[in-house]
């Protein structure tokens, strides 16, 4: 059973994720750049940056170190090293993020993670972690469902059927437990 870590939510937290957030949806529709995950808009930019920031203190909290995070300035140009870099056992890793929007963030029993099919095909190494949120519609709960090595997903069946985009979907139970994690960093 897999144990999600909640991470308080708190004004701060919104704060500098939506700021980020419409950073990144300003300089994307003024660029031009669709969305592979549907409408691209600010609220669901503003869900992936508040995922983004509980993983950013959770590794604060448990003292792994970051050494390059997603949040910048200007987002006019695309960036693929958009994600977190961390340092687990003398090596970096690089981590990516993906916040789902979930009925009960820290009870994801039956729930599938989604990871696009496009985005994954598109890269030519998957030698990173995938980290899965969940955040309420509401966006008032957010917690860390669990993680998985980016060449597992491709295990996994892809899913169409009411799909804005193909993904690949991940059931909850084949995520590790963040815990597991921290465990990693301290060897």
């Amino acid at each position: 059973m897999i144990e999600p870590v909640s991470i308080p939510l708190d004004g701060k937290i919104v704060q500098d994720a939506a700021w980020y957030a419409w950073h990144v949806a300003a300089d994307s529709f003024r660029q031009g750049f669709k969305s592979r995950f549907g409408n691209g808009g600010l609220i669901k930019h503003l869900q992936g940056k508040i995922g983004e920031f509980a993983f950013y203190y959770f590794c604060q909290d448990a003292m792994i170190p970051v050494k390059h995070t997603p949040f910048r300035r200007d987002y006019s140009s695309l960036d693929e090293h958009d994600d977190f870099i961390i340092e687990l056992m003398g090596r970096d890793f690089v981590v990516e993020v993906k916040t789902q929007t979930i009925s009960d963030p820290l009870n994801p029993s039956n729930v599938h993670m989604f990871y696009n099919e496009e985005q994954y095909r598109s890269k030519d190494r998957h030698d990173y972690i995938v980290v899965f949120a969940g955040i309420n519609r509401g966006c008032t709960q957010i917690a860390l469902i669990g993680w998985i090595h980016a060449s597992d997903i491709a295990k996994h069946k892809i899913w169409r059927k009411n799909m804005k985009a193909p993904a690949y979907a991940i059931p909850v139970s084949a995520l590790k437990p963040m815990k597991k994690l921290v465990e990693v960093s301290m060897q």
